[in-house]
C-alpha cells in the first residue's frame, strides 16, 4: 500500500493477538511501528505467540518483537521502516503522551483496564485505534475513530465486574489469535488508507462453527469518551472490578 512510509503505529501489546497484527503492518512497510509491552516470553504462551521461540523465554516481549519485526520488514522489502522497542505498560497517568504523535494505535492486551484506558486515551487525544479480544474459540476486531465512529466504551460501557476472563485465565486457542490478529490488521490498514467505513464496525469470529459476522456499531449518547464528559484519565477508573466474596 502506498503511504504507508510516513505513517506512525503504535501496539499496545505484544502476546497472541500482537504478533500476528504487527507481523503484518511490519511486513505492509508501516513507517514506525512503536511495540509497548512489559512482559517476558514465557514458554506456555508459544504456541499463539508467533513472533518468538523457545530461546526467547525469559527475555523481553517488546525488545525481542521489535528485533523480529525489523526483519520482517526488511524481507518484505522495507529497509526503511523503523520498529522501536518501549518496555512498559500503558498506564493512566502516561497513556495520553503515550498515544498522542501516532496515526494509529492496535491494542492486543490481555485484560480489561487496558483495554478501557486505550480506548479512553485514544479517544481523547483524537488518535484512531483498532482493538480486539480472545477467549477460548471466539474473538472480536473494532476498529474507532474519535469524533466519527463508536469506541470500545460506546459498546461495553465499562470493566466487567468479577475475575477477568481473559485469554490470561480462560485460555486461547492459537488460530483464533491468528484470525483476529490479522483482521486487526487489516482494518488498520484500512483507517491508515483514510477509509472510515472501517471504523465503527465490530467483527466476532466463532472458530468452531467457522462464522464471521460483523455488525455496524452507533455512537452512545451516554458514553463519556465520546460524549465529552470525560476530560481526564481517572486512575480508579481503571482498577479491576472483583466482586465481593
Amino acid at each position: 500500500m502506498s503511504g504507508l512510509a510516513d505513517r506512525r503505529v503504535l501496539l499496545v501489546g505484544a502476546g497472541g493477538l500482537g504478533s500476528p497484527a504487527a507481523t503484518l503492518l511490519a511486513r505492509a512497510g508501516v513507517g514506525v511501528l512503536e511495540v509497548l509491552d512489559d512482559d517476558l516470553v514465557d514458554e506456555s504462551n508459544l504456541q499463539r505467540q508467533t513472533l518468538y521461540t523457545r530461546a526467547d523465554v525469559g527475555s523481553s516481549k517488546a525488545l525481542r518483537a521489535a528485533e523480529q519485526l525489523r526483519s520482517e520488514a526488511q524481507r518484505a522489502g522495507h529497509p526503511q521502516s523503523q520498529v522501536e522497542a518501549r518496555e512498559g505498560r500503558l498506564t493512566p497517568d502516561v497513556a495520553l503522551e503515550r498515544v498522542r504523535g501516532f496515526d494509529l494505535v492496535v491494542e492486543g492486551s490481555d485484560n480489561y483496564p487496558t483495554k478501557f484506558l486505550t480506548a479512553d486515551a485514544c479517544s481523547l487525544a483524537g488518535v484512531p485505534c483498532v482493538q480486539a479480544g480472545a477467549v477460548r474459540w471466539v474473538g472480536w476486531v473494532l476498529g474507532s475513530i474519535p469524533g466519527r465512529s463508536a469506541c470500545l466504551r460506546c459498546i461495553f460501557e465499562d470493566i466487567p465486574e468479577g475475575p477477568d476472563r481473559g485469554c490470561a485465565t480462560a485460555g486461547v486457542i492459537g488460530p483464533v489469535v491468528g484470525v483476529i490478529g490479522a483482521l486487526q490488521a487489516a482494518t488498520a490498514l484500512r483507517i491508515l488508507a483514510g477509509d472510515a467505513a472501517a471504523a465503527g464496525v465490530i467483527t466476532h469470529y466463532r472458530a468452531l462453527d467457522g462464522v464471521l459476522r460483523r455488525a455496524a456499531v452507533p455512537r452512545s449518547s451516554e458514553c463519556p469518551a465520546c460524549n465529552g464528559q470525560m476530560t481526564r484519565l481517572d486512575p480508579a477508573r481503571y482498577a479491576p472490578r472483583d466482586c465481593a466474596a
